[in-house]
């Protein structure tokens, strides 16, 4: 007579079974989602860590967004200034001219001191422009009302070389028109490199800083939490070889104790 077996091996096959497909179910969640954290269970110092260095991640590509922005609002009021500069040496150009051009007629020079009116108001125009979009930018130790300061002074001082002011061609003062033009020329150029220099020396090391921080941080995340996707495939080809093993020797534990229940029948 065989031995009566219990179901100790049936229920050892299908608890080993059970636990075979539960890592191939982890495995494929790994591989679906490339994330080997999905939850708290899944390793809660890691979920801590993980979430941890997402924050400071998230935190850095703000300020890194900010400083880009402030990078490039530099690069615009340094433009306007540039063209400030540029028109200022046009107009000393036209004082020179009207200066040196002692044969003028009357029509002539009032010519001449119509375009240093003209672009007078345009340098006053994109001066106050300037100004503006200094909000966009944080210069350091208060530059910005310094500049700004400046910028306003510079402009109100160009109102003199303008028709009936005390520097204009009429009042035959070249000498200080172009003392308050050159003064002028100094200013902005003052002003352009106050903001290059807080671009080359502040904005863009703080930039390259934190990108250099967001590719450690990320680097940490990924160790932490991202799928190892080698690992996992294997994990899943070992569970589905095992699974496969587990449901024969499951089946094979079921059908001897089906024989042995038969055998049992057939005695009585």
């Amino acid at each position: 007579m065989l031995p009566v077996g219990n179901t100790a091996s049936t229920l050892t096959s299908l608890f080993n079974l059970q636990r075979t497909q539960q890592s191939m179910f982890t495995a494929m969640e790994r591989l679906a989602t490339g994330s080997k954290i999905n939850a708290g269970k899944d390793g809660p110092a890691a979920l801590i860590s993980s979430e941890h260095l997402a924050a400071e991640l998230a935190a850095l590509e703000a300020e890194s967004q900010s400083l880009q922005r402030e990078y490039s609002n530099a690069n615009i009021t340094e433009g306007r200034a540039s063209e400030v500069s540029s028109m200022l040496t046009e107009l000393n150009g036209l004082i020179t001219q009207g200066a040196n051009a002692g044969n003028l007629s009357d029509a002539e020079r009032d010519a001449i001191q119509l375009q240093i009116d003209n672009t007078v108001s345009s340098i006053q125009r994109m001066t106050g422009d300037t100004v503006t979009s200094l909000d966009g930018i944080s210069l350091p130790d208060d530059g910005n009302t310094q500049v700004a300061d400046t910028l306003t002074t510079m402009s109100g001082s160009l109102a003199s070389l303008t028709s009936g002011g005390a520097n204009s061609l009429a009042s035959g003062n070249f000498e200080d028109a172009q003392t308050v033009v050159a003064s002028a020329i100094s200013d902005v150029a003052t002003t352009r490199g106050t903001i290059g220099a807080h671009q080359a020396y502040n904005i863009a090391p703080q930039i390259a800083s934190n990108q250099i921080a967001m590719e450690n941080i990320s680097a940490s995340k990924s160790i932490i939490s991202d799928t190892d996707y080698a690992v996992e495939m294997s994990n899943l080809i070992r569970g589905e070889i095992l699974s496969g093993a587990g449901i024969r020797v499951l089946k094979m534990a079921q059908q001897n104790t089906s024989m042995i229940l038969d055998l049992l029948s057939s005695e009585r």
